[in-house]
């Protein structure tokens, strides 16, 4: 694959991880009940069963502050230790990072009712999010109690027990990234868009380009050896060239694959990275597979057999391009399905599509299906010389859409295939001979001894050539037309080369011509007798 390519492929990688992954917080996360947030009142998108003040509720908008950076107003969603009520924001920060971490948190999975969940063995107003690994081994609870509002202007809402907030603390410092957030400047750290740090978005493309030379170079290695270990096989010189670009792609994405774990991306950010990373791998697997299956049915077009045998040749590449269409349908929908879309509402909606598409593209659904009764009936193959409607020609190409005809004027004429089905084909690459014919015309003042001459004198010509068969030849007086005796000359040549048919016509022209000579006969020409009326 080219240096821009691969680079290409990367960012559009990105494009689709960080856009999707963005769409896809925003649907979990960002229906916060804003309204909870005194002085910043935001959009209530709940639905209508859920309570502002329940488990569900908070936690949106716990997650909608510390996405934005505004972890001052996300520390009301924290019981913050005596003490430390100057570092609320730090550790309503500290505590987001480490859920983004250590624990995927799906607000939408938490009860909606104001005062949780009844059914659990925890206590009353309580609700658990998951356990975290301590430094020691020992897994401890992230839990979230409701506290009543202390006066009328601040609602009730569910906010992260002290425990919970002195176990983050302890945990925060083992922190992936921690060198960075210690080393780089503070500008760097800041987020910035799809909920990602500044630093983070300059790493990805740089991290990108250098996964795309580094396999780019590995492409290099692993063809060397390729050509070493399969020099012995004609097929390699001509496979290999052709998976360069995909298994160019595989090394590029396998590498930025490995090296993920250095952008200290959150969970839910890492676990899509992986995702597309894989359906990219998919589409490059498959890539590969179409230009084996386009090298292969090239080879099996070069072979002998299939040579004397035009039609496979025609079947056979048709077959790759179909192929072609439906493994790349296939490795589509297996990326698509890798990176999350639903496959099913796509493949039902593809249906219903098929049909409208059937029904627009009528002519072109017509052609396909013209060209596969062409490859079956097999009226003609690609070399062969046909007549249609009236246009003569060599056929080129039998493609999806149409056939394309070469003419002896060197133009192309390219016919639909659903029109061709149809038509009125006259193959003439079928034919084992072909046929000379002309008419010879005598004056009307010929002798009937001078014609009975000229006929056994041509005739005697004509199964003397080399290419005609004496028996098959024809001489005979045709009619008697009003200024002339018509002799007819017909006799099948045999050759299929156009181009020595011509040369043995102009023989046999040139035969005709002499021996009216020398029977003392004329050639007619037309004239027409007009009569005068008398005078008078």
């Amino acid at each position: 694959m080219s240096f821009g390519r691969s680079l290409s492929i990367i960012a559009l990688a990105f494009a689709l991880v960080f856009g999707a992954g963005h769409t896809a917080n925003a649907q979990l996360f960002r229906t916060a009940t804003a309204s909870n947030v005194a002085n910043q009142p935001a959009t209530d998108n709940r639905t209508e069963d859920e309570a502002p003040d329940s488990p569900r509720a908070s936690m949106r908008a716990f997650v909608d502050l510390c996405d934005r950076g505004r972890f001052e107003e996300a520390s009301r969603y924290i019981d913050v230790p005596k003490g430390a009520e100057k570092r609320a924001s730090e550790l309503a920060r500290k505590v987001s990072e480490v859920l983004q971490d250590r624990l995927w948190i799906d607000p939408s999975t938490l009860s909606p009712l104001a005062q949780g969940r009844k059914d659990d063995s925890l206590p009353a107003a309580t609700e658990e999010l998951g356990k975290i690994d301590s430094l020691k081994g020992h897994a401890f609870a992230i839990r979230i109690v409701r506290r009543e509002g202390r006066s009328p202007e601040d609602e009730a809402r569910w906010v992260f027990t002290q425990a919970s907030v002195l176990g983050v603390e302890t945990v925060h410092a083992s922190l992936r990234g921690g060198w960075v957030r210690a080393h780089l400047p503070a500008p760097l750290l800041l987020q910035g868009p799809k909920t990602l740090a500044y630093w983070q978005w300059l790493a990805i493309p740089i991290l990108g380009l250098a996964c795309a030379v580094l396999g780019r170079l590995l492409t290099s290695v692993a063809s060397a050896g390729a050509k070493r270990l399969t020099v012995r096989w004609d097929w390699s010189a001509r496979v290999l060239p052709r998976l360069r670009r995909p298994v160019t792609t595989a090394f590029a994405l396998g590498l930025f694959w490995s090296l993920v774990p250095w952008l200290t991306l959150t969970l839910r950010a890492e676990d899509f990275v992986e995702r597309v990373l894989r359906a990219l791998g998919y589409l490059a697997f498959f890539w590969a597979l179409v230009r084996a299956v386009t090298v292969a049915g090239d080879l099996v077009a070069e072979t002998a057999w299939s040579a004397s045998r035009p039609n496979v040749r025609s079947m056979s590449s048709i077959g790759v391009r179909l192929g072609k269409v439906v493994v790349g349908a296939f490795a589509l929908m297996v990326a698509l399905s890798e990176v999350g879309y639903p496959v099913t509402t796509v493949v039902a909606g593809l249906g219903i599509g098929g049909v409208a598409l059937a029904l627009a593209a009528q002519k072109t659904v017509e052609n396909l299906f013209g060209s596969l009764s062409i490859l079956v009936d097999q009226p003609f193959s690609v070399g062969d010389t046909i007549r249609v409607d009236g246009v003569e020609g060599s056929v080129e190409i039998i493609g999806l859409r149409s056939t394309r005809l070469r003419t002896v004027e060197r133009t192309l004429v390219i016919l639909p295939n659903g029109k061709l089905a149809d038509m009125r084909i006259e193959s003439l690459g079928a034919r084992d001979r072909i046929r000379f014919s002309t008419k010879l015309a005598l004056r009307r003042d010929t002798e009937p001894a001078q014609i009975e001459a000229l006929v056994v004198s041509l005739r005697q010509a004509l199964a003397a050539h080399s290419l005609v068969r004496p028996a098959e030849a024809l001489v005979r007086l045709s009619g008697i037309g009003e200024w002339s005796f018509d002799i007819e000359v017909a006799a099948p040549i045999e050759t299929r080369d156009a181009n020595e048919f011509a040369v043995a016509r102009e023989e046999l022209l040139l035969i005709c011509v002499r021996e009216v000579h020398k029977s003392g006969a004329k050639l007619a020409v037309p004239t027409r007798y007009v009569t005068r009326a008398p005078e008078g």
